[in-house]
């Protein structure tokens, strides 16, 4: 007995692998934070700076806009929902610590089961609601927005707490019921639910996001519209006259021989990938983006 001991005292055992499930959550827990709001940043900017200049005219795949400015006009896009989504994360959780109480206090059974039942309707006819919209395109399209996208997140929720609280009341006052609702099998089949309830609600919730994104784009190149008379004057001196000038822009002759032609009532919509975006200062229906190189065929002025 002693020479095991001492042998097993001097040979420690080794650590056991961690399991490939160990090893994902580890390499999650490291990578996705940053990729995925990276990802959602660049996305939900493409979404809205797309809507944003289609406005004017301008697709945004031929400005060659970089993943980095992408960013930037994705920030002004997420802030937001994510205000939103923390304010409702707030709330929620106040009224889950006040119906916890109910569905727990003794004497208020059937209160609570009243409360699960109207939780269990109302989620059922907003599942239904954002069903019809998801299979229905003319729905959602015409709708006011984000209605499909929340009904189909917030439908399954309450369905889902519903049964929650119907089954801890009912499995505090019967026990047949108790072993059943909280056998093995049905542990697995709840976590199961839960599961894809969470993963229904996240597909959900970035549709609302993508809704809200070309919304906001919409909505936002609407107030750029009103504020072109605003921004500063670009005055642009080019060597050949531009041919289909939009309206609104006046073009004069300079007496100078390297840049012949000037062009005044210009405003800067975006300059990416070597190319200027220039607008009339009084965006009307009828207006045109003008788009020019920017090399040395052009000479700018910028007039507060």
């Amino acid at each position: 007995m002693n020479r095991l001991t001492r042998r097993s005292r001097g040979t420690p055992p080794a650590d056991p692998a961690p399991d490939w499930g160990t090893r994902i959550k580890d390499l999650a827990a490291l990578i996705a934070p940053t990729t995925a709001i990276t990802a959602l940043l660049i996305y939900f900017g493409y979404v809205g700076t797309r809507a944003r200049f289609a406005y004017f005219g301008v697709n945004l795949d031929l400005t060659e806009m970089s993943n980095q400015s992408l960013i930037l006009y994705g920030l002004e896009v997420i802030y937001v929902p994510a205000a939103v989504s923390l304010v409702v994360v707030l709330v929620a959780a106040i009224c889950h610590a006040l119906i916890s109480r109910l569905v727990h206090a003794a004497g208020r059974s059937w209160t609570a089961l009243g409360f699960a039942g109207v939780a269990a309707v109302a989620g059922l006819l907003l599942l239904a609601r954002g069903v019809i919209g998801l299979l229905i395109f003319r729905v959602s399209q015409s709708e006011r927005p984000l209605t499909s996208p929340l009904t189909l997140a917030v439908g399954p929720v309450l369905i889902l707490y519903a049964a929650w609280a119907a089954g801890t009341v009912l499995a505090r006052g019967e026990k047949s019921f108790a072993r059943w609702y909280q056998g093995a099998g049905m542990i697995r089949l709840r976590r199961f639910v839960a599961a894809t309830v969470a993963g229904l609600v996240l597909v959900a919730l970035f549709w609302a996001a993508n809704g809200f994104a070309g919304a906001f784009g919409s909505g936002r190149a609407v107030q750029d519209a009103l504020d072109l008379p605003g921004e500063p004057e670009v005055v642009l001196d080019t060597r050949e006259q531009l041919i289909d000038v939009p309206a609104g822009i006046t073009e004069a002759p300079l007496p100078g021989k390297e840049f012949r032609y000037r062009y005044r009532g210009l405003r800067l919509l975006l300059a990416a990938g070597d190319r200027l975006f220039l607008t009339p200062a009084h965006w009307t229906t009828e207006s045109r983006t003008l788009v020019v190189p920017y090399d040395d065929q052009v000479r700018l002025q910028l007039d507060p």
